[in-house]
């Protein structure tokens, strides 16, 4: 890499670029692709200043509201170019492993769009096809492009989806890549969950306590996602994964496919950290397990329905015979997983109408224990109660 000084950017920090791309012959490559306007990060956002710790203050305190803007920039943006080699570089099927790739770093799934409106730099003496059928050593293994690409494609065709990205399929890919500072991560995955409110990029905290931050400021579904997905609790003291369990996701049964839970009703409008409050969600409760078997035999009345674990290589939900248990589902009509919980707790307290008025209910308080699958079939016929669950 060499130090570049520009007046794109006001000489205002040398900007860094590969050793033998020049800015003309960047800015001639950008134009030919028929933009007007490029958002760059090297030109638009604050560079690194090892020499000069007043520069380097202003880039922290600049980095504070503009990193988290980077997300919305990418997201609204008419075209996306991608260098898979460096910026500016030709492509090449060399270093596919290394940690500077666009396919190995954190930063680079967020400049993830749909293929029809992503250019790819540096691959203009190939056609798209040779372009993604060029066979590079990739995690140990010699495959195409167009293989190496298949979770980033999936992931960008969910990008523009109502629902947006899925959780699993976007931690499970952030965990494969490469960040300089830990925190990277965090950011770089959360800005593709859509929140509204974006928290301050800090390079100084921990992952953990990034990662917290982020998530009590994600969107209702993606809550409710991860409350039916995750498969296990995270702490005794909060009922979502932490950084590191997220990071660690296990991977899905391969006759199992998750679809997003949804809901219809309409969400609690305050926020209470790392609690969760489910309006008029269905249950199934004083459940007993019957069963030490890898199926979970759980007993309801004198009834028994067989539920299993939808992970492979997963700790088994903690179950056992002193424990009464509540089955959670969003809707008895169509249900995917079922979230297992202990009961801790019963209150009438105040919460909010859809009206914007306070009315008093009955809120049972749950832990999550686990989460299981079961036959729908076999299910019919048990009875759901209508509960308002809080879980802690």
């Amino acid at each position: 890499m060499k130090k570049v000084e520009t007046s794109i950017n006001q000489y205002q920090w040398p900007v860094p670029l590969p050793e033998e791309i020049e800015v003309h012959s960047l800015r001639t490559e950008l134009l030919n692709f028929g933009a007007e306007y490029i958002w760059l990060d090297v030109m638009c956002l604050r560079q690194h200043s090892t020499a000069d710790n007043f520069l380097e203050i202003i880039r922290q305190d600049e980095w504070k509201l503009d990193v988290p803007t980077i997300g919305n920039i990418y997201h609204a943006a008419e075209g996306l170019v991608r260098y898979f080699n460096g910026l500016g570089r030709p492509f090449s099927c060399e270093n596919w492993d290394d940690s500077r790739h666009w396919l190995q770093r954190a930063w680079t799934l967020q400049e993830i769009g749909s293929e029809a409106m992503t250019f790819n730099g540096g691959t203009s003496q190939y056609n798209s096809r040779v372009f993604l059928n060029a066979r590079g050593k990739f995690k140990g293994e010699l495959i195409t492009l167009r293989r190496a690409m298949q979770p980033i494609v999936k992931l960008a065709s969910q990008v523009g989806t109502p629902s947006g990205c899925s959780v699993y399929h976007l931690a499970r890919e952030m965990a494969n890549r490469v960040a300089t500072n830990p925190t990277d991560k965090v950011a770089g995955l959360f800005y593709l969950l859509r929140a509204k409110i974006l928290p301050i990029y800090d390079e100084t905290v921990s992952e953990e306590f990034a990662w917290k931050r982020c998530f009590y400021v994600l969107p209702f579904k993606k809550k409710l996602e991860i409350l039916f997905d995750f498969p296990s609790r995270g702490t005794a003291q909060q009922w979502f994964p932490t950084w590191k369990q997220l990071m660690e996701w296990p991977q899905r049964n391969p006759d199992y496919e998750h679809h997003p839970t949804e809901w219809s009703g309409v969400p609690e409008t305050t926020n209470d950290g790392a609690r969760f409050f489910i309006p008029n969600a269905w249950a199934i409760s004083g459940v007993l397990h019957a069963s030490e078997e890898n199926e979970y035999i759980l007993k309801s009345g004198d009834k028994d329905f067989v539920f299993y674990d939808p992970y492979l290589s997963q700790m088994p939900v903690e179950v056992s015979d002193q424990h009464e248990f509540t089955l959670v589902v969003l809707t008895v009509a169509d249900f995917s997983n079922l979230v297992v919980c202990k009961k801790v707790g019963m209150k009438e307290e105040p919460r909010k109408c859809n009206n914007g008025t306070e009315q008093w209910m009955k809120v049972v308080y749950l832990q999550k224990v686990g989460v299981l699958r079961t036959d729908h079939n076999v299910i019919r016929g048990i009875i759901f109660k209508e509960i308002n669950c809080l879980f802690v």
